[in-house]
């Protein structure tokens, strides 16, 4: 028996360490997917009231959410604003057109270019505490006066 491979692939091996890791890692899965889903909700019931924020939904009931994403105008300046007050927000997800390795194959996307310029990540980590959230909103409020 054989098989086809159609494209470029990659030939990766979990380390020893990081299998163990894993091991114990996974003994708290449903503790960590718990807390994951209670601050996606806790930021969600936080963000909605706020202005041009938009939560990116991730069916949070029948997922674990990894991070927490946004669209919103004036990134930038949010980001910075944010940044300048200690809070670690990311931009997780440019578009993959605009990067220098697939500049031979760009072709204009602007939808994908319009959401890769709101796309904002807040702080998002199974240890953080109800009041760990509320600072980030209302930092973020602040931010957007």
């Amino acid at each position: 028996m054989s098989y086809t491979v159609d494209g470029p692939g990659l030939r990766a091996h979990l380390s020893q360490i990081n299998a163990a890791i894993g091991l114990v890692q996974l003994r708290h899965i449903d503790e960590v997917a718990s807390a994951r889903r209670i601050l996606w909700t806790q930021y969600e019931q936080g963000l909605k009231d706020l202005p041009g924020v938009d939560l990116v939904d991730v069916g949070v009931s029948a997922s674990v959410p990894s991070m927490l994403a946004i669209h919103i105008a004036y990134r930038e300046h949010v980001f910075t604003t944010l940044r300048d007050q200690g809070i670690g927000v990311g931009t997780h997800y440019p578009p993959n057109h605009l990067q220098p390795a697939f500049a031979p194959w760009h072709r204009p996307l602007p939808l994908t270019e319009r959401i890769g310029r709101r796309d904002l990540t807040l702080p998002f980590h199974p240890l953080m505490s109800d009041r760990d959230a509320q600072v980030v909103v209302d930092a973020l409020a602040g931010a957007l006066r």
